[in-house]
């Protein structure tokens, strides 16, 4: 079997027409359309249906692009592998990370490890939660960093820092002045939710829910990022909860309120997460770097501007 026929036929799948998936691989129309032949020759059956310009897989396409997709994954990494045997550690590290990490620490802690490892290529995805561990089980991430614990099989975890969720407010709010309000205090508020998905947002949920509180009843928005959710509150539209390493700057600006909520703990951990087989010498260095790193990785409450007069409740 000729591995370049498996790389023509993934290409066509992803790409979806013969004409894109001959650019993407710089060969001719015709020199695609014969790999693919060749390949329903060998395996005795149609792969793709042919709708238009577009193509669609067959069950048996279905098949082989899944193994065709763990072949082509195997052989790349078994590439990078013999690469760093032969040389210093070498190579691409894909990670993976939910918004509180991937935006507000992991960018520099990727910046001291390239200082030590300038030959390893390091690219950094955001998405939720779920989809980074999604991500990290199935090896399209190397890593991953996130805001909640997952339940897939065949990850291992390791605790990187402690954060903590707050409560915010807009400008203005008759809240704002506080320091820690009480749950009851919150009836009737507009809010402001994250995604189904976020991290942040299976915290604060599971953390209402085992306080016995039942907030928020007045979803008026539900928005896919951090700083999404920030801008919202800033700009009047409602109350929302996200970490404190977000709202320290508008709260230093006074565009915003950071509060506590009575009676609710919604301090968590940040935990790297990696697949427990045995990985490439990349992948194991910058799970070492990052152990090394946890203990000096902080998040401070945010400070209030200054001409707030903060009361406190307790």
């Amino acid at each position: 079997m000729n591995l370049e026929l498996l790389e023509t036929f993934v290409t066509t799948v992803e790409k979806g027409t013969l004409s894109a998936a001959a650019e993407e691989l710089h060969l001719t129309q015709p020199a695609v359309s014969k790999h693919l032949r060749a390949l329903e020759n060998y395996f005795g059956a149609r792969l793709l249906d042919r709708m238009g310009r577009e193509v669609r897989l067959t069950a048996a396409g279905r098949l082989l692009y899944r193994s065709a997709k763990e072949i082509l994954r195997r052989l790349a990494r078994t590439k990078q592998e013999m690469a760093e045997l032969a040389q210093l550690l070498q190579g691409e590290l894909i990670l993976g990370a939910s918004t509180t990490p991937g935006q507000y620490f992991l960018p520099e802690l990727i910046g001291a490890f390239r200082r030590q490892h300038p030959q390893i290529q390091v690219s950094l995805r955001i998405g939720d939660t779920q989809e980074i561990l999604k991500g990290v089980q199935e090896g399209e991430l190397d890593l991953g960093v996130v805001g909640a614990l997952g339940r897939s099989r065949g990850l291992k975890f390791l605790c990187l820092a402690c954060d903590e969720i707050v409560l915010i407010v807009p400008p203005g709010h008759r809240l704002g002045g506080l320091r820690e309000v009480a749950p009851a205090d919150l009836e009737g508020e507009p809010f402001i939710w994250r995604e189904a998905g976020s991290g942040t947002r299976q915290v604060v949920e599971e953390r209402l829910a085992a306080a016995g509180i039942k907030l928020p009843v007045n979803i008026v928005m539900t928005l896919g990022s951090t700083e999404a959710v920030v801008n919202a509150v800033e700009a009047g539209l409602g109350l929302s909860f996200v970490t404190c390493r977000a709202a320290e700057k508008s709260a230093k600006l006074g565009r915003l309120a950071a509060l506590r909520l009575q009676g609710v703990d919604l301090k968590r951990e940040l935990f790297l997460v990696g697949r427990k087989k045995e990985q490439s010498p990349a992948v194991e260095a910058f799970w070492g770097f990052l152990e090394h790193q946890s203990s000096m990785i902080k998040f401070h409450w945010p400070q209030k501007n200054l001409k707030a007069d903060p009361k406190s409740r307790t």
